[in-house]
């Protein structure tokens, strides 16, 4: 009898797993979350750059992880200028919405 492969789990190469969460991020579009993130940091200084970040791109929304309540709430009222300002500095096709939410980056 031949021997047969032993069974186990199977794995997913890295650059297929890399692919993927770019894909899920929309890293590839407008530069990329890196490219946004500088954008970010040079558009709306600190504090804010501090306490909020650029963390996706799903079409043309931007989700930003911000480290409290307040600071959501305080960039809610920001946010329409936040779009008009970050689109005057994307060269790509233009962010509609932004959408903040208390999360880690």
């Amino acid at each position: 009898m031949g021997k047969t492969a032993p069974s186990g789990p199977s794995f997913t190469p890295i650059g297929t797993v890399l692919d993927t969460l770019l894909k899920q991020c929309g890293a590839r579009t407008r530069g990329g979350i890196p490219h946004l993130s500088q954008v970010w940091e040079k558009t709306v200084g600190s504090p804010i750059s501090e306490n909020a970040k650029p963390f996706a791109i799903q079409g043309s929304v931007l989700v930003v992880h911000v480290s409290s309540s307040p600071w959501l709430h305080h960039l809610q009222f920001l946010k329409s200028d936040l779009i008009k300002t970050l689109n005057h500095h994307l060269s790509a096709s233009p962010l509609t919405d932004i959408r903040f939410k208390v999360g880690r980056w």
